[in-house]
C-alpha cells in the first residue's frame, strides 16, 4: 500500500513539473548567447557557470565578446533593494574556465555577455542604412 502512494505522489509530481506547475528556481541568460533564457536550476544538483555557458545552445563565439562575460546577483536584503554583486570573467584565456567550472550559480542569478564592439557597430549599421536608403529613395521620387 505504501509503495503505490510512493508511486502515485510520483506520478503526481511528474505530472506537474511536465505542466509547468511545480515551482522551480531559476537562472537567467543574458546578451549575446545563442538563446536569451530562463533556466531551472536541477533538483538536488547545482548549476555552474560553466554549465550556464556552454549548455542551451552556448553562447555566439561569433559575436560575443569573451572577455566581457558577467555573473550578478542581487543582495538577499530585503532593505538593500538595487543593491548587487557583479562577477567578471574574462574567458579570452581558457584557463579562466575552470574558474566558471567551479563557480556555483544561485536562484535569480543573471549571466550577461557583452557584445564585442564590432558587432555594435555592426548593428547600429544595419538599423542605420535601411533608413537612409528609405530617405534616398523618398527624395527621388519626390
Amino acid at each position: 500500500m505504501r509503495s503505490a502512494e510512493l508511486t502515485e505522489l510520483r506520478d503526481n509530481f511528474t505530472v506537474r513539473s511536465q505542466l509547468g506547475s511545480e515551482q522551480r528556481e531559476n537562472v537567467y541568460l543574458g546578451g549575446e548567447f545563442r538563446k536569451n533564457a530562463r533556466v531551472p536550476l536541477p533538483y538536488g544538483q547545482h548549476l555552474s557557470l560553466a554549465d550556464a555557458l556552454f549548455g542551451e545552445g552556448g553562447y555566439s563565439t561569433r559575436t560575443a565578446d569573451a572577455s566581457q562575460i558577467y555573473v550578478l546577483r542581487a543582495s538577499p536584503k530585503p532593505e538593500e533593494i538595487g543593491a548587487f554583486t557583479a562577477w567578471h570573467l574574462d574567458a579570452r584565456n581558457p584557463a579562466a574556465l575552470s574558474i566558471a567550472a567551479r563557480m556555483e550559480l544561485r536562484p535569480n542569478d543573471i549571466v550577461f555577455i557583452q557584445e564585442q564592439p564590432i558587432t555594435t557597430w555592426g548593428r547600429a549599421l544595419d538599423q542605420f542604412l535601411p533608413s537612409l536608403v528609405n530617405a534616398g529613395l523618398d527624395a527621388a521620387n519626390g
